[in-house]
Parts: C-alpha cells; sequence; structure tokens
C-alpha cells in the first residue's frame, strides 16, 4: 500500500512559535514504523515544504492519507482531506492527534474516514490490516458518524517503535528549538501523575504515566545522528531513580549528546546534585513551567508549587549553568501592575527566554468559563493556541492586555544583560534566526492587537444571538 503521511502547516490564524522552533513529526515516523515491509511510505512536512499539498497527491498517488495534529491543526486537517478526495477520489484518509482522541467529534466529516482515538500504535497496523486483507476493524478507530464512547475502547497500551527516522532525512537539518540546532525528538513516557487543572497533557492519557524501560530509551539514543535531543515527556524530572539511572547510562556507554527537557521546579530544588550530575552529561536547557510569580495563583491552579520553590529552582539551574525555558500563565485579572512586576521578578531570576501563556480554558482540562466571558469562539480552533487571549480580561480591553504581553516579551528578550548573554554563548547564525523569528512573532501580535476590538464585537455579538 501507497501511505502518505503529513505534517500540516498551522493556520495563518493561529500565533505561530514555528517561527521559533520547528521539530521533527516523531508521531508521523512511530506511525510509518507500524507499516509492513512492502508498504510504500512518503513522509510531508508542511511547515517547510514548498510545494502545495496537491503537488505530493498527484506526484505520490497514495492509497491512504494520513494526518495529525493538535486542536489548532483541525481546520487544515479537514481542508486537507478534502483535498485528497478531490485528487484521488478512492483515497482513504485517517486523522489522529490528541485532541481527535479525546473530543473526534469535532472533526466527524465524510472527507475524514477514520478517526484514530485510542492506542494509535496499536489501531493503526490494525487499520492496515483491515483494509489489505478485510482483517477485523481496530476498536481504537472511529468512522464517520460514529459517536465516540470511552469506556467502551480498550485499555490504554502505551507500545512505542523505534521511529523512522530516515523518512524526513531531507528535512532533519532545518529541525531547531530556539538555540537548540539540528535537534531530534525522543519520548521516553507518557503522560502525567500530577493534577494541574489547566494543562491538557494529563488528560490525554486519562492520568495514567507510562515510562518506557531505559534499555529502549538507549536503543533509540543509539539510533539518533543528532547531537541535540529535545525529550518531550510531559514530565522528565519525575522519579528520582530513573533520572539517576538515565545519567548513569550515558555515563556508561558515553553517549555525547546535549538534552532539553520539561521538569518541575519542586524537583529541581529537591535534587540539586542530580541536575549537577545530569548537566555533566549533557543536560543544557529545562524547560519549567513556573506558571506564577504568586501563591494564590499557583494555588488556583493546582500547582502544588509556591513562589519560593520557583526563585529557589532559577537559583539552581543558574548556579550549574542550566537555561530554562520559562512558561508563565498570565491570568485574566492581571493588571499593568501585574505584567510589571512578573517582569521584574524574571529579570532578577535571570530568566532569558519565556513563553507567556494566557490562561486557557482548553476543552477537556476542567476550566470552565461561560461563553460570554470568552475571547475566542469554541470553534476558532486555530486561535486555541496557548498564544491568544482565549478569556476576556477584567481589568483592561482585549488591545490592551496584548499590548501587555508583547511588552513583557520585548522586556525579556531584548533585556540588554539577556541580549549580552546569549550573543556570547550562542552561534551567530543562531541568533539571527532567532531574531528573524522573533520579529515574524511580534507582527503576529501586532495583528491581534489590531483586530482585538472587532473580534471581541464579534464574539459579543455572536454569544447574544445564540
Amino acid at each position: 500500500m501507497k501511505i502518505i503521511l503529513v505534517r500540516p502547516q498551522p493556520s495563518p490564524l493561529t500565533i505561530g512559535l514555528q517561527h521559533l522552533m520547528i521539530v521533527e513529526p516523531l508521531e508521523l515516523e512511530v506511525l510509518a514504523a507500524l507499516a509492513s515491509p512492502e508498504d510504500e511510505l512518503l513522509i510531508v512536512d508542511m511547515i517547510l515544504e514548498k510545494q502545495p499539498l496537491e503537488y505530493f497527491l498527484r506526484d505520490f498517488r497514495p492509497e491512504l492519507f494520513c494526518t495529525t495534529g493538535y486542536i489548532t491543526h483541525l481546520p487544515v486537517m479537514m481542508d486537507y482531506c478534502r483535498k485528497a478526495k478531490a485528487a484521488l477520489p478512492n483515497v482513504k484518509t485517517v486523522v489522529g492527534g490528541v485532541h481527535v482522541e479525546k473530543f473526534p467529534e469535532d472533526i466527524d466529516s465524510p472527507d475524514v474516514d477514520f478517526r484514530v482515538v485510542r492506542n494509535a500504535t496499536r489501531a493503526f497496523p490494525q487499520l492496515l490490516d483491515h483494509l489489505k486483507y478485510g482483517a477485523p476493524f481496530p476498536a481504537g478507530v472511529l468512522r464517520p458518524g460514529e459517536a465516540h464512547r470511552p469506556q467502551l475502547l480498550p485499555p490504554y497500551d502505551f507500545y512505542f517503535p523505534l521511529p523512522r527516522r530516515e523518512l524526513t532525512a531531507r528535512y532533519r537539518h532545518k529541525y531547531f528549538y530556539v538555540f537548540h540546532d539540528k535537534v531530534a525528538l525522543m519520548k521516553t513516557a507518557f503522560g502525567c501523575p500530577y493534577q494541574c487543572n489547566f494543562c491538557f497533557c494529563r488528560k490525554i492519557t486519562d492520568d495514567h504515566y507510562f515510562a518506557r524501560p531505559l534499555e529502549d530509551v538507549l536503543e533509540e539514543l543509539f539510533s539518533i545522528r543528532e547531537k541535540e535531543v529535545y525529550i518531550v515527556d510531559d514530565d522528565f524530572l519525575l522519579s528520582p531513580k530513573r533520572v539517576a539511572a538515565f545519567i548513569n547510562m550515558l555515563k556508561a556507554h558515553n553517549i555525547r549528546k546535549r538534552y532539553l527537557v520539561y521538569g518541575r521546579a519542586d524537583f529541581i530544588i529537591r535534587y540539586p546534585e542530580l541536575i549537577r550530575e545530569f548537566r555533566a552529561v549533557g543536560l543544557r536547557t529545562v524547560i519549567v513551567g513556573l506558571e506564577s510569580f504568586d501563591d494564590e495563583e499557583l494555588e488556583h491552579y493546582n500547582k502544588h508549587s509556591s513562589r519560593d520553590i520557583n526563585e529557589r529552582a532559577m537559583k539552581v539551574l543558574n548556579r550549574y549553568g542550566v537555561d530554562c525555558y520559562a512558561a508563565v500563565i498570565t491570568a485574566p485579572n492581571w493588571d499593568a501592575g501585574h505584567f510589571q512586576r512578573a517582569g521584574d521578578k524574571m529579570l532578577e531570576l535571570g530568566i532569558k527566554f519565556v513563553n507567556l501563556q494566557p490562561l486557557t480554558p482548553l476543552k477537556g482540562t476542567g476550566i470552565e468559563v461561560p461563553d460570554e466571558h470568552l475571547a475566542i469562539r469554541h470553534d476558532d480552533y486555530a486561535r486555541w493556541d496557548l498564544a491568544h487571549v482565549a478569556i476576556r480580561p477584567e481589568k483592561m480591553s482585549l488591545r490592551e492586555y496584548y499590548a501587555q504581553i508583547l511588552h513583557l516579551y520585548e522586556r525579556i528578550v531584548f533585556n540588554p544583560a539577556n541580549m549580552l548573554s546569549l550573543a556570547v554563548r550562542h552561534p551567530l547564525r543562531m541568533q539571527w534566526k532567532l531574531a528573524k523569528g522573533i520579529r515574524r512573532v511580534r507582527q503576529q501580535y501586532l495583528k491581534r492587537i489590531e483586530e482585538a476590538s472587532s473580534y471581541a464585537e464579534d464574539i459579543t455579538h455572536t454569544s447574544h444571538t445564540v
């Protein structure tokens, strides 16, 4: 069977962090590993491709069209399936991804033949066997019009094959994450045991957590040619025993790579020696969900952390020369003073790169917001990107709130001390790439500021009409 696997390009309406980071489509490389040796496979990364999708449909003429993405990609994935059907009427289309798994009704369409909703690494090869040989239809897949019944689905199965990275060979030199150039992705665990109420990650696996055996992780590490490795576990710094075993594994096999991982601030302060040891074998950056510097806000987010923990964690990372990419939530009740104090604290702590995320009540997280308080329509999927302001600000206009976010970004990024530090530590080529990315993201925010008033009025009219 000829199978094309397509990574969608974000909608122009999405505030695109792809200007600051483009990483490999690991989920498609994993799906490719599940096909049979006689299948002919093509992975197309539409973020990087110059040709339109129709070019690859005409040239490759697949029998099966597959695409995956997040909530922001739903309109693009629907459009891709329509185009695939228009170009090749007999092609079968498959969609997947974390939002489709939880809310497949949002992409139920005659143009979408199959929606993968559970255990993709088991369901996908079963679907291939069904299409090729008439094998039983897999339990984790829905046809058009079929209702989603999670209670009838099989238990979670976290099987994870070795990804087919050779299928993205023509793109790999272009993958990067901020200052991590030519970066490879790796997933060593699934789910998160914490209960932060703003986070969709824990809902993907219904609060189940599973870690791959380190022997499997070692095998995959040996197969990765890149020196930079981004471990995309929801929280890699979770078990001190496992992190210590991973460090010892790197030492024992003399594996010399540089790592970017997710980790919580409380782990960092509890196990500073592990951070020091990990730094010695390649830890370069930790993405830390600091979320807030206010204890009441952290309690509201069910973060089980504190302002003091965040500050102490930053001191540990600074002490051992580990970069921090900080995630900070901006709340709807913030005024100009909140933005000012947040910036003051970040500069005081030596934070050089921050991802500001307006509090976003993503479907399924448990944050309930009345429709009249929303700043984005539920079906305006492309804007649910954790960068658009999703809840109406309480103390300023939407336009002013966006301006405050942009100003706070600029305070951190263009702080002279931060700019000097980055200039000394990173190649000029990466600085130039990041500068261009920042400029493009800034333009997107300026556009959001420009359209904020009219969009807010449209939302209000729609809400009253409904």
